[in-house]
């Protein structure tokens, strides 16, 4: 993994475990759909968008297992509304981020 994206991974979600990105990433999930949008992007705002694009090129199937992330429960929390307010959110790449999430949610 690219140094400068574990950086600011790290910083925008903190050093954690598997059990604690799973929890942290539920904590942004439910700031997209409170509405919570200034907050979420603040933490957004921090990591490189091309960095992150190409991070999220890495995911497959396989990947996710490893996170420890189910794509069949992120698919129930997350619609297509909160896909729309992230891409806004993300700005730049948002679009091409968006919609490899959704790729990767098939």
């Amino acid at each position: 993994m690219n140094n400068s994206l574990n950086k600011k991974l790290a910083e925008a979600l903190g050093k954690m475990d598997d059990k604690m990105l799973q929890v942290r990433l539920n904590a942004m999930l439910d700031m997209l759909k409170k509405g919570e949008t200034e907050e979420l992007a603040k933490k957004l705002g921090k990591i490189d968008k091309n960095e992150l694009m190409d991070k999220i090129n890495e995911f497959d199937d396989e990947k996710l297992k490893q996170l420890n992330i189910n794509k069949e429960e992120f698919k129930q929390r997350i619609g297509s509304a909160d896909l729309n307010s992230l891409q806004k959110l993300l700005g730049e790449h948002g679009d091409e981020i968006v919609q490899k999430l959704k790729d990767i949610m098939k």
